[in-house]
């Protein structure tokens, strides 16, 4: 190793001339500078096999033994089983067992074992160099869940906020799962507990199921008790809510969206209302303000908020008022195309003392337009994938934009080879681009776009893709693992197909499993271009099968799982809202009307849950949308995968020699005893349950021992301002 400058980092490449399989160590000597003590020695192992295996069943391990080059299975090689009887510092290693492997490579291996202490190595004729590895690890599991019965009930609550006092609504829906397939679950008869914030029980009552499997029912919350987190329990079911002595926001305050793009330097005048949610306007009300201001970077998160300015104003008779400010970049920017986020807050306060806020974003920055593309790696020449350009400004509106595209072709290292295709663009849709994609042959691409802002800035954007065809007979770029997936869904007369090709000849191991059973293994070539794999359905694959696809390639390994999921018949209502008045007045006697209709188009039997409550409740605890969960049971998903040995991970090794140093002997000086206190994340105290207090502007996250709460925050905030003062 030679370097220029101490402490350096420096490398460089060794090339072995090893003509034979077997271990090996490596020993490397330093400088004469350094000691000879230290650690300058390694191992590795010179094989030219592979493999992979899995944990197939409850105490089945299989081992697939391959060439390391050309993948082939190994006819002549054995899998050899040892066993650690003690530790490694007191036993050594004993041979439990040989297993051949069979003509297709494969050597099977039942026994129940612990995984820390067996080890397996793969040997051949003239070649034991392959290395001890550990068994799988991979899960199998031990039942099939799909053949059991999972019973659910859904709970849902007319809102998530209550007073206490108040009534509770519920609606219940019991459904019932086997086979892939959910039920409701009609004449049930159900227990409804409701359960307060010490999870005592307050009330019960037994509702029955109507035929859609629902039932309806409410509680009476109690007076007087303790407020928090309630539940409604039943079997297999739950549903939790807050009761709280709330006080319901009477206003709330809002900023009227701007379209215009700002500039530094140039006046910003925001627009903002305070108005009550009956729609009275708040009339000279006090309105406080505050700017923060934070950098942004597209390539990674922005920089932390600072303080810019802040002020305050009055409401008019409309309930408005405005912020005005001037952007500026932080002081040293010397970028040109700097970017800055202002963060407006508004507090308003009515006559009556109740404070709401309001927020609103502005962007500024020297350019004034983003361009955006939307298009997939992997472009399919008779796909109906879209490739859509937009333009956002600096505030995340869509505006309108047009420049120029170009067309690249790509060398091997990504680097641009030569201009294919030029034109214009415009934002939306790009047919025509799209079209003239499909001419090209086959091949990884440069897209690239130049468009102009408002002020005249350059704006690009670029994206790397490569173009196909399903009838491909290569691959479109140079690689080993061409993968694609042509249709994953199959059913009777439709196949399942996906692609598989290589630069060179492969070796796959192909095998169809589905529930953690095998269907079907084979070893399958690939002459230097495309296999379409055309898997066909059967009655037996049930809602689906996992395809795996395993190879070895020039010391590399591949494998890929895919899943091919059954058709299934189109199911579903569709619900259209027919009648909807979203201006009414109170005491009102008001219709909403729906529409309900089935897959295929025809009236639907059903039931509708609907509820009606107060919006402005959210802006204290927001309501969680109607979820209808029920269980997925995918079995066919847990086909075990094949795992690489360790041969295919690169050894790290790290040497080290040891360098003489001299011992120093260290000072100490007096010092403050602090007694266990930190103004910092570490050495924390717990005071009286409180997590966090800010003393002089300072945050303190500590734990101590039980103590009177205003004793400890006295100290605390001593200490702290004595530190502040010094």
């Amino acid at each position: 190793l030679s370097s220029r400058q101490p402490y350096e980092r420096a490398q460089t490449e060794l090339e072995l001339n090893i003509t034979e399989f077997g271990s090996y160590k490596l020993e490397f000597e330093s400088d004469p500078v350094a000691e000879k003590e230290g650690n300058n020695s390694f191992y590795f192992s010179v094989s030219g096999l592979a493999v992979f295996s899995r944990l197939s069943a409850k105490d089945t391990y299989e081992f697939f033994v391959v060439d390391r080059v050309n993948g082939q299975p190994v006819k002549n090689a054995r899998i050899n089983i040892y066993k650690l009887p003690g530790s490694w510092y007191n036993s050594a290693l004993t041979l439990e067992t040989t297993i051949p492997v069979n003509g297709v490579g494969l050597a099977v291996y039942n026994k129940n074992i612990s995984n820390n202490d067996v080890f397996y190595q793969a040997v051949a004729e003239n070649d034991n160099g392959s290395p001890l590895h550990s068994f799988p690890w991979s899960y199998y599991p031990q039942e099939d869940r799909r053949t059991q019965t999972a019973e659910t009930v859904n709970l849902f609550t007319d809102r998530s906020l209550y007073r206490p006092g108040q009534t509770v609504f519920f609606k219940a829906v019991a459904t019932t799962t086997k086979d892939d397939s959910s039920q409701v679950t009609a004449n049930k008869s159900l227990e409804f507990v409701l359960r307060d914030a010490n999870d005592q029980e307050v009330s019960r009552q037994v509702l029955k199921t109507n035929e859609f499997g629902s039932v309806s029912g409410e509680f009476v919350l109690p007076q007087g008790s303790l407020t928090g987190y309630f539940r409604i329990t039943t079997h297999n079911g739950n549903a939790g809510f807050r009761v709280e002595e709330y006080k319901r926001p009477a206003f709330e305050v809002t900023f009227d969206k701007i379209e215009t793009t700002y500039k530094f330097g140039e006046e910003i005048t925001l627009t903002g209302k305070a108005e009550s949610y009956s729609g009275v306007k708040l009339q000279n009300a006090h309105v406080s303000y505050r700017i923060t201001r934070q950098q942004s970077w597209w390539w990674r998160w922005g920089g932390t908020p600072e303080h810019f300015t802040e002020g305050s104003v009055k409401t008019d008779e409309n309930g408005k008022f405005t912020v005005v400010f001037i952007p500026q970049k932080a002081d040293g920017s010397s970028s040109s195309r700097s970017v800055y986020t202002f963060d407006v807050e508004a507090t308003v306060t009515d006559v009556n003392g109740e404070t709401q806020v309001g927020t609103y974003s502005v962007t500024v920055g020297d350019i004034s337009m983003m361009l955006n593309m939307e298009m997939p790696e992997k472009l399919e020449k008779s796909s109906d994938e879209k490739i859509v350009v937009s333009a956002r400004n600096l505030d995340g509106n869509d505006i309108k934009a047009s420049g120029t595209y170009r067309v690249f072709s790509l060398l091997e290292n990504d680097s641009t080879h030569r201009q294919l295709l030029q034109g214009n663009f415009e934002t939306g849709e790009q047919t025509e681009l799209k079209s003239k994609l499909k001419a090209l042959p086959s091949g990884k691409y440069r897209l690239r776009l130049l468009s102009k802002d408002d002020r005249g800035n350059d704006i690009t954007a670029g994206h790397d893709f490569i173009l196909f065809d399903y009838s491909d007979k290569r691959p479109p770029v140079k690689t080993n693992e061409w993968f694609v997936v042509k249709n994953r869904v199959f059913g009777p007369g439709k196949d399942a197909e996906i692609v598989l090709g290589a630069t060179d000849d492969l070796n796959v191991l192909y095998e169809l499993w589905r529930e953690g059973v095998l269907l079907e293994r084979k070893w399958v070539k690939i002459n230097n271009g495309n296999r379409l794999f055309s898997i066909p359905f059967k009655a037996g694959y049930k809602t689906g099968v996992v395809l795996m696809l395993t190879y070895v390639k020039d010391e590399k390994f591949y494998h890929h799982s895919t899943e091919l999921i059954s058709e299934k018949e189109k199911t579903g209502l569709e619900v259209k809202l027919d009648i909807f008045r979203d201006k009414i007045r109170p005491g009102a006697q008001e219709e909403w009307r729906l529409t309900i209709k089935d897959a295929k188009g025809n009236p639907a039997t059903a039931e509708v849950l609907a509820s009606m409550y107060d919006f402005s409740l959210d802006r204290i605890y927001s309501t969680p949308k109607w979820v209808l969960s029920l269980p997925q049971f995918y079995m066919y998903r847990t086909a075990a995968p094949l795992e690489k040995d360790r041969s295919f991970n690169p050894q790290q090794v790290n040497g080290y020699f040891a360098v003489p140093f001299k011992n120093v002997e260290s000072l100490f000086f007096d010092r403050l005893n602090w007694y266990g206190f930190s103004l910092y994340r570490y050495g924390r105290m717990m005071v009286r349950g409180v997590l966090q207090e800010k003393v002089a502007g300072v945050q303190a996250d500590y734990y101590a021992a039980p103590m009177a709460k205003g004793e400890t925050l006295q100290m605390a905030a001593d200490v702290a301002d004595n530190v502040l003062a010094e």
